[in-house]
């Protein structure tokens, strides 16, 4: 029997190589429509601080994404990994900013920047399943940020941003994969509250 390590590496292959697919016919990317429908299930106006992330490969443009939550004036902050830290912090992003090379070549705002905790987080995704489950890179930094945010009785919502073909039937799971709340694609959203 294939242990679950071996399974999600197996599938983080394949799911990147479909992804590569995926986004060179992809003609549409961010649906405002979908996005506004969050609103029927999220309090946007209790909401001040939003993270998301600068797409990179052939993942799902955030572009408009981020444009819109700064449209909506909410304050957007973004991933910043830390040395020997298998857990995020979130630094808020300033208009016309240039970033840095981060670890693993994600591109990070100022070490200067102020640290802020999001009641949202977008977060992505190599696939998804109708569970709420999702897998990343490997590494588990959202899960392990996410277990510490609950364990400190902090409320988030997290929603998975990916292609709708991402979807998978089931995403193999371990004890500590944090189940998302919402995934947004560009032709769905699917909630699992």
């Amino acid at each position: 029997m294939i242990d679950i390590i071996s399974q999600k590496k197996d599938l983080r292959k394949n799911l990147t190589l479909k992804r590569d697919i995926i986004k060179k016919r992809s003609t549409t990317e961010f649906n405002i429509d979908l996005f506004d429908n969050l609103k029927n299930y999220i309090s946007f106006e209790k909401i001040k601080y939003v993270a998301s992330f600068n797409s990179i490969r052939s993942e799902i443009s955030t572009h408009e994404l981020n444009n819109k939550i700064i449209d909506l004036n909410k304050i957007l902050s973004f991933p910043v990994i830390q040395n020997n830290s298998e857990e995020l912090i979130f630094k808020k992003f300033k208009s016309n900013e240039t970033f840095h090379t981060g670890k693993f070549k994600i591109p990070e705002p100022g070490f200067e920047n102020e640290e802020v905790i999001p009641q949202l987080f977008f977060v992505p995704c190599l696939g998804f399943d109708l569970n709420g489950y999702r897998i990343g890179y490997g590494g588990g930094f959202y899960d392990k940020t996410f277990a510490k945010l609950k364990k400190l009785k902090i409320d988030f919502y997290a929603v998975g941003y990916a292609f709708d073909e991402q979807k998978e039937d089931n995403i193999p799971k371990e004890e500590f994969d944090y189940k998302l709340d919402f995934v947004l694609t560009e032709k769905q959203l699917y909630k699992f509250l």
